[in-house]
């Protein structure tokens, strides 16, 4: 009686997969939409067409007949790559003002070994938010301390993060000492830790390239294994600094390091230091650049030009937002620096393409070229402009997702019961 009820699971399981691979091999062509790529180049009245998750087809007439293909008509619409968010929380914090729904910082100054995709939450609420809002990767940041853990690139997309995982430990993030007050410290006090913080931290890279060196340890120090991945080339390192004297700071400092791969983020004195950042070939990540200027004496709108003024001078720029459920005006926070210099399809590039050169993971995604994931967005507007923009479909890795959340309920909810005519 086993033996017949293992052959008919087995039977039943062979024609699931076959059913399930067969359903995947039926072609989507997008046609009539303008296609902007992402590096730069956008395609009008183009036709993009996938099959198994992947871009088979992204051009500007299509010489192939594909039978039975699924199509969507596009016409006077936009196609995007997939928008990636850097440097966010999203999936670790629910509400800010409950402590209970946070999951962002460990206790402990130095924790390399904190991992942030075991703690990230894929039944969140805000999540829902910035996927109909065409974000379809996330990199999700630990937070706090010196060196606050390792962050993944997760998809917003998945039953667990063992779904939603896109890159696992792709860097570790550390908060680089700057003379900035807390609780109205004394200069002298601020001198005092930051030069003690400083210390903690030139111990640790000491000790850590001496641990990479040995090849086999009788016991494991998780701490010092978590950072072996920045001396052979697997991860980044991304400091987090903003003043120009931290970031010349850093910079040096990390020069004693030269398989150590750095990528500034936050950077806000950034444009101050081209010349030296752009010599060293270092990436910059800005963050939620709808701020204030650090100082009273700068630009009101520095913040806005920095991304211009940065990819001017040809150094690798990608826009991030730090936060959480914030993270959906990230499209917003890209195409003000439109006004301020930057062509459209660059303002893309920083929200797109950049992000996945910085992070590793260009030859998959960021880009609408044949052979990478078919994760994209179609919207009915320019998705840089908030007034305009309306996310009418998004795919992640060839999979149309549902873009209802929380919000549009409460919306049709009140909107009924108001009687809000749209």
């Amino acid at each position: 009686m086993k033996t017949i009820q293992i052959k008919l699971f087995s039977i039943c399981y062979t024609l699931f997969i076959a059913l399930n691979l067969q359903a995947q091999q039926t072609m989507v062509i997008i046609q009539g939409g303008t296609i902007h790529l992402g590096n730069g180049k956008v395609i009008e009245n183009g036709y993009l067409g996938f099959a198994d998750g992947k871009i088979i087809l992204c051009d500007s007439q299509i010489t192939a007949m594909y039978k039975n293909a699924h199509i969507i008509n596009a016409t006077s619409k936009h196609i995007y790559p997939g928008i990636i968010c850097m440097n966010t929380y999203v999936g670790l914090n629910e509400i800010d003002a409950v402590r209970a729904t946070k999951d962002i910082e460990e206790v402990g100054g130095v924790n390399p070994n904190v991992r942030s995709l075991i703690a990230y939450n894929t039944d969140s609420k805000v999540t829902p938010t910035i996927k109909s809002n065409g974000i379809t990767m996330v990199q999700v940041v630990p937070q706090g301390g010196l060196i606050s853990g390792t962050s993944s690139i997760m998809k917003t997309e998945g039953w667990n993060w063992e779904d939603a995982v896109y890159k696992m430990d792709d860097g570790v993030h550390i908060n680089w000492p700057e003379l900035v007050s807390w609780r109205n410290e004394k200069m002298e006090d601020m001198k005092q830790r930051m030069d003690k913080e400083f210390n903690a931290i030139s111990d640790f890279f000491e000790q850590a390239e001496q641990y990479n060196k040995i090849e086999k340890t009788e016991v494991v120090n998780v701490r010092l294994e978590a950072m072996r991945g920045l001396f052979v080339g697997t991860k980044k390192l991304y400091v987090h600094v903003n003043s120009a004297k931290g970031i010349i700071s850093a910079i040096q400092f990390f020069k004693k390091y030269p398989t150590v791969k750095i990528v500034l983020v936050g950077a806000a004195d950034s444009y101050k230091l081209k010349e030296l950042i752009k010599e060293n070939n270092i990436p910059v990540v800005l963050s939620n650049i709808h701020r204030l200027p650090q100082r009273a004496n700068e630009d009101a709108d520095q913040p806005y030009k920095t991304p211009f003024e940065l990819m001017q001078a040809g150094i690798t720029v990608a826009i991030g937002h730090a936060g959480s459920w914030e993270s959906r005006n990230l499209l917003f926070n890209a195409g003000t620096g439109v006004a301020y210099g930057l062509s459209k399809e660059q303002a893309l590039m920083c929200i797109t393409q950049n992000p996945a050169k910085i992070m590793g993971i260009d030859k998959t995604c960021g880009t609408l070229e044949t052979g990478k994931d078919a994760t994209l967005i179609i919207s009915s507007g320019d998705v840089l402009d908030m007034k305009s923009s309306v996310i009418e479909h998004v795919f992640i890795a060839g999979e149309e997702l549902d873009l209802n959340n929380q919000q549009k309920e409460l919306y049709k909810k009140f909107s009924k019961k108001y009687q809000i005519k749209e």
